[in-house]
């Protein structure tokens, strides 16, 4: 008994000493790569943060926009430079060199930080008037990072989720009406006129959304309809787009 007592140590002893020959598994998880605008807690209560942002000329008086998109990891900061996976989706109507133009050289998130920012230009085009066009990214695996952190349910009876990577930016010129636009000191708004208003008072055509007064609004409509007064005195009466004689609203007639 005693000799089988002994036999039975030494072979554990042997188990022991194997297994502290083998080297460790160590648990090697990669950081996961997301759209930190899609993943971001709410700036203000109310806030609804989405995976999408719409890019509009239509008040602007630019030719292009730069906006940006932040990519952001988890985990801990590196001490050498990431590459991450950054394509645009199949599903993109807009046309890299005509609708947009990618101004980073490369994507990896730097040495010691947790973020990139991905600068992105918009053209202004004549199609952008009556088309919204769609640019959309994704974020693949690769070497230095997994997609781990894909989705948010935001919707639990619809099931509606938020993704965390795919991105979708959707850029148009679709001319809308400022929000203090008031017909009868301006008249039926069109495009034609906003953009004779803007060259001719030399106003941004946000302020006419945003910030313009009554007041305002009244010298600009007399000071207008003045001018097209003098237009077809001159013999150069400024028609609308469907053929119509262009007035300002009926109160400064």
């Amino acid at each position: 008994m005693k000799k089988n007592i002994v036999s039975i140590i030494a072979f554990m002893v042997t188990l022991v000493m194997l297994s502290c020959e083998k080297p460790l598994n160590t648990y090697d998880s990669k950081d996961s790569i997301y759209f930190n605008d899609a993943a971001r807690l709410p700036l203000f209560s109310g806030e609804v943060i989405k995976d999408s942002t719409i890019v509009s000329f239509s008040l602007a008086k630019s030719q292009d926009s730069v906006v940006n998109m932040v990519v952001s990891t988890t985990g801990a900061k590196s001490s050498q430079d990431r590459p991450y996976n950054l394509t645009v989706n199949t599903s993109s109507t807009a046309k890299e060199g005509v609708h947009f133009e990618i101004l980073n050289k490369s994507f990896s998130i730097k040495k010691n930080q947790l973020k990139d920012t991905v600068k992105i230009k918009f053209l202004r085009k004549a199609d952008m008037q009556t088309n919204t066009f769609l640019l959309s990214f994704d974020l693949l695996e690769n070497e230095n990072f997994i997609t781990g952190m894909n989705n948010k349910v935001t919707n639990q009876t619809t099931g509606k989720k938020i993704s965390y990577i795919n991105y979708r930016w959707y850029v148009n010129d679709i001319i809308k009406k400022p929000a203090r636009w008031l017909d009868t000191y301006l008249g039926t708004f069109t495009r034609k006129k906003l953009l004779l208003m803007v060259s001719v008072l030399n106003i941004d055509p946000a302020y006419l959304d945003t910030s313009v007064s009554i007041a305002e609004m009244v010298a600009y409509a007399k000071y207008m309809q003045r001018y097209l007064n003098d237009q077809k005195l001159q013999g150069n009466t400024i028609l609308e787009d469907d053929g119509s004689i262009m007035i300002m609203g009926p109160s400064v007639q």
